[in-house]
């Protein structure tokens, strides 16, 4: 059977067709649009309307490219941004005039569907996955098929841009400095002693695995290699991050969202991370394969 899944993130929005003998999930086509629905995102804010139509049509775009490739079953599921707007509503009432049904997922879904997808390809052993998406980031620990412990912190890569970096690029340097200390409070939530390995997933990870090891950015980020990139990107304008093949609408994003992941391997005193392709969206087929 054929099923698809489309994540509607702050800054994204992920298409994955996938073809199923009800166990494995052999991937067909996958596609990703920046639309930044979470632009000035915050608790208590609305979503932009032009962000609204850029998500929707999005949305409507990959929900017809899921039934015409003869998908029998698309789950749509948004996170962050539609989940702490105040008009959260309106985009999805926007959504469902053009056929499209959105659900929002709660922090703690999305933390679950995250080390469903991200672990879908590795041994059944202790694991903790790492997912920074555009308006949270995600720590979950699970080992099988059972998530032992997970948490939402509030240090999406659009969220730390707007409030400690503006649109200076590159940034200065005592911005950087508060927006690590605020990085590092939120952290001091997660038990630095869970257990397994640590696996990165979302579009910051997959960004910075590809500039560290561009023939093959599948194998493991040491901590060295994650701040040696992070400082790197640190001294660059946007033409010139968008120069490494860093794709438009992550550009700006990239080096606060490497910040994210550089302090949480460090704080889970953790020597390297294995980025993975899957996540969210994987999840979400894997969800209903249960």
């Amino acid at each position: 059977m054929r099923l698809a899944a489309i994540d509607i993130g702050s800054n994204t929005v992920k298409l994955l067709i996938a073809d199923s003998d009800g166990k494995r999930l052999v991937p067909v086509k996958e596609e990703i649009a920046y639309t930044r629905l979470g632009q000035g995102i915050g608790e208590g804010k609305p979503l932009a309307e032009d962000a609204i139509v850029r998500t929707v049509e999005a949305a409507v775009k990959f929900a017809a490219a899921a039934r015409e490739a003869g998908a029998t079953q698309v789950v749509v599921a948004a996170t962050e941004a539609a989940r702490s707007a105040t008009n959260s509503a309106e985009f999805l009432q926007a959504c469902r005039s053009r056929g499209v049904d959105v659900r929002v997922i709660s922090g703690e879904e999305e933390a679950r569907l995250s080390w469903m997808g991200g672990t879908i390809n590795l041994p059944q052993q202790p694991s903790i996955v790492l997912d920074v998406g555009g308006g949270s980031a995600e720590i979950t620990a699970g080992d099988g098929e059972l998530v032992t412990w997970s948490t939402r912190l509030p240090l999406g890569a659009v969220r730390l841009r707007e409030r400690f970096l503006g649109d200076a690029a590159p940034a200065r340097a005592g911005a950087w400095t508060l927006l690590e200390d605020h990085v590092r409070a939120a952290l001091a939530a997660v038990p630095p002693d869970l257990p397994g390995v640590l696996v990165g997933v979302g579009g910051t990870v997959a960004a910075l695995a590809k500039l560290a090891h561009p023939a093959d950015p599948f194998q493991p980020l040491t901590a060295e290699k994650i701040s040696s990139v992070g400082t790197f990107l640190r001294t660059l304008g946007r033409p010139q991050i968008l120069a490494l093949g860093v794709p438009w609408g992550r550009e700006d994003i990239l080096a606060p969202g490497v910040a994210v992941v550089h302090l949480a391997v460090q704080h889970l005193r953790r020597d390297r991370l294995i980025p993975s392709a899957t996540g969210l969206r994987f999840g979400l087929l894997r969800q209903l394969l249960q």
